[in-house]
């Protein structure tokens, strides 16, 4: 316990330092990192990584994605994916022996899933400015990690209950609710603190409390489908740069879910209000 606290509080403090830079490329530059590290963790589980050929291929994309323009996405985008889909048919063609085509088709999946993903959050800074922009980040942050939080700390006093017991047997129905329960009142807090530091907007807070409960539920779901390919690969993380909590990809694995969800959620239900 002690471990696993101090790499969250070593954690946090990072994540100030990259808020500080919220505004400028280095920032997209995180991002950029955070998904290939990510990328190169799923793939030493999977050992997709054994085909360097492959690897090489999706690191770069998985680089260069959270660097592309929202307002270019779907003129850039197609210039980025087509041309790498036929570098993975040719590699599978170079390397047929040792490659079979369904890793190809991961490799695809993941490489295209993972920093697009994680990109969001990039969009929710550009579509939104600072402030605002600033604020959703928090919150998809807070979706997934309050949520975590909230389902550890709750499992661990009165969890009985088995939620998952093959994926994850550790995970309780009373975890569960507890997450949930936590991340939405979490999250209608920092609506509170957003609207006494600001001047200008107006918080809804039945929409914050609706989005809270559906980007918990993707937390958990999207916890659960790393925790479902951890099993069937035989490891208990993806990586341990983070001692306590795992690799990258075990700290990020629900902002996967939550991070889309969160920037598609924000446009159909305005959390905040312009006065």
């Amino acid at each position: 316990m002690k471990q696993r606290l101090i790499s969250a509080l070593a954690g946090l403090v990072i994540l100030a330092v990259v808020l500080i830079f919220l505004e400028t490329a280095v920032f997209n530059g995180v991002v950029s990192v955070i998904a290939v590290i990510a990328l190169h963790e799923f793939f030493g589980a999977t050992k997709i990584n054994q085909n360097r050929y492959l690897a090489a291929a999706a690191y770069l994309v998985a680089a260069i994605i959270p660097f592309i323009p929202r307002s270019q996405e779907m003129d850039l985008l197609p210039m980025v994916i087509l041309p790498y889909i036929g570098i993975l048919l040719c590699i599978l063609l170079a390397t047929h022996n040792t490659t079979r085509v369904e890793q190809v088709g991961l490799t695809f999946l993941v490489s295209l899933g993972i920093p697009l993903s994680l990109t969001s959050v990039v969009y929710l800074r550009d579509a939104y400015g600072p402030t605002l922009g600033l604020f959703y980040l928090i919150l998809a942050l807070g979706g997934a990690w309050f949520t975590d939080s909230g389902a550890y700390f709750v499992g661990c006093s009165i969890g009985k209950h088995k939620m998952t017991p093959v994926i994850s047997p550790h995970k309780t129905w009373e975890g569960a609710v507890g997450g949930v329960v936590v991340c939405i009142l979490m999250m209608l807090l920092c609506g509170w603190v957003f609207a006494q530091l600001t001047t200008g907007y107006t918080v809804q807070y039945q929409n914050l409390a609706v989005i809270a409960l559906i980007v918990s539920i993707a937390s958990m779901i999207g916890d659960l489908s790393a925790s479902l390919v951890k099993r069937q690969f035989g490891i208990k993380d993806f990586g341990n740069i983070m001692p306590g909590h795992g690799g990258v990809l075990d700290r990020f694995d629900s902002l996967l879910f939550v991070a889309p969800l969160m920037w598609g959620l924000v446009q159909l239900m305005p959390i905040v209000k312009i006065a």
